[in-house]
């Protein structure tokens, strides 16, 4: 498991701060009015004290004592809070691992604009979600600025030359500059999801429709509603194909409504609310042993963590942790399939899955898949410990079996085969075999008897001819 020594902040590992510039008052407006209702004061209280340690020239590190003193917090708290501003894209962290202790570095990085905010699918509906109907429309009004209209008036700003001499000799001596980029905000980060945009492509292709539509921004939006609502390849198709504009393009504002709308339906016009997981691992180490999902638990404790796991993690992701590969094609529609055919939960399909592979040299044959999926089904499993618990229960009732049969052997060699085959013959084929044998039989014995009489007249006929001997002498 996690070593809290190995990676997690200690009060005495050193911490710098980066900021290439401070905020402007349109950024603090973002933050406290926009931000604050999505993470929270705490997270926001968090960005503006380390602000304070972004100066010009400060190599000087400080320790995470400073925090713990200053804030009234303990680092476990403290972590919490930076995991909000990690995910929602304010901060980045770097850290660099020495013998004695972990160096941390925090970026702070600048909030977007009102525009940007808004503009984006994630971050507008979570607000949304979160302040509900009216108080969202307040807030985008105070962003909102009443441009006056220049369309009939003729533009006359003079441009560089019109004012400036431009120079006769051009200058050389440039230098490099140590002026910082300003870290622009780039959006909620979803590099780790992948989604399944082959598919859409095949899926687009049935109805005529080229894959050279959906561009590089498209796959972007695409992602964001994906994860935002919960899209398959398959309903994204349908979202896509009524969001086409008559030149066969993308309406990103419409394909947003679609989605949105397609949300609002399966879920009672709700919808969905930033959420935060339960056991977020504090650092991309524990994370990647988290998602290790081939790793055996040991103790209660574990195994009630990887049930939570199994029950919370994409059938998809299951796989491409195991076979550390994108799974392919024919198992994707297979995951896709018992979702949608059987309604399973991830948890019993991510059992299942195991289970099978596990039993078949890490093959998925999709009969057997199947068959134990509509037995499962039946018996109304609904999680990863209920499975996991049936499996048990079919495991121990077959090493009973085998030990039952190790106890009493049968008494003769294959008696318990012939036995077996008897029971699952069919009696027309019983009665057919029967029948076959008696003929043959019947045949055996008709020769036999002919031999014998051709023999006796043999017999006889020689009997004769010596006797016929006889009577000429």
């Amino acid at each position: 498991m996690f070593n809290q020594d190995d990676f997690g902040i200690r009060p005495q590992d050193p911490f710098n701060v980066i900021q290439s510039e401070k905020l402007s008052e349109a950024q603090l407006e973002v933050l406290n009015r926009l931000f604050t209702p999505l993470i929270g004061t705490r997270a926001i209280g968090v960005y503006h004290y380390l602000s304070q340690f972004a100066y010009p020239n400060n190599n000087q590190a400080v320790t995470h004592y400073v925090i713990m003193s200053e804030l009234k917090i303990n680092l476990g708290d403290f972590r919490e809070e930076m995991n909000r501003l990690e995910a929602i894209g304010l901060i980045k962290t770097f850290v660099k691992h020495n013998k004695d202790n972990s160096h941390f570095v925090y970026e702070l990085v600048q909030p977007p604009t009102p525009k940007q905010f808004f503009n984006d699918p994630m971050l507008s509906v979570y607000l949304y979600k979160e302040v509900e109907n009216k108080r969202y429309h307040q807030l985008k009004r105070y962003f909102e600025h009443t441009q006056m209209d220049l369309s009939n008036y003729q533009e006359v700003t003079r441009n560089f030359t019109d004012v400036f001499k431009v120079p006769n000799q051009a200058f050389d001596n440039v230098q490099e500059n140590n002026i910082t980029q300003t870290a622009s905000y780039k959006g909620i980060n979803l590099d780790r999801v992948q989604f399944d945009f082959e598919s859409l492509y095949q899926l687009l292709s049935n109805h005529f429709v080229s894959s050279e539509i959906v561009e590089e921004q498209a796959k972007g939006l695409i992602t964001q509603l994906a994860v935002l609502y919960g899209i398959t390849p398959e309903g994204m198709k349908g979202l896509i194909l009524k969001s086409l504009t008559s030149n066969q393009r993308i309406s990103y504002e419409e394909l947003r409504k679609q989605a949105r709308s397609f949300y609002a339906i399966e879920h009672e016009n709700q919808l969905p609310a930033l959420e935060a997981k339960a056991n977020l691992p504090t650092s991309p180490q524990q994370q990647e042993e988290v998602i290790e999902l081939t790793k055996a638990p040991q103790t209660p404790e574990e195994y009630e963590s990887w049930f939570k796991l199994m029950d919370a993690t994409s059938p998809i992701d299951m796989l491409t942790s195991w076979a550390k590969s994108e799974p392919t094609l024919k198992q994707k529609y297979l995951v896709e399939d018992l979702i949608v055919r059987e309604q399973l939960p991830f948890g019993v399909i991510n059992m299942l899955l195991q289970y099978v592979m596990l039993n078949n040299d890490m093959q998925l044959p999709k009969t057997y898949i199947q068959e134990i999926a509509s037995n499962w089904k039946k018996k109304e499993l609904s999680s990863a410990a209920e499975a996991h618990a049936h499996v048990m229960d079919m495991k121990e009732a077959e090493k009973q079996r085998k030990a039952k049969q190790k106890n009493n052997p049968p008494r003769f060699k294959n008696y318990g085969q012939q036995i077996a085959s008897k029971e699952i013959t069919p009696d027309w084929l019983i009665k057919g075999e029967h029948k076959k044998r008696s003929g043959k039989n019947k045949r055996k014995a008709d020769d036999a008897e002919d031999q014998s009489l051709a023999q006796d007249r043999a017999n006889f006929l020689k009997h004769l001819k010596e006797t016929w001997k006889e009577d000429d002498e």
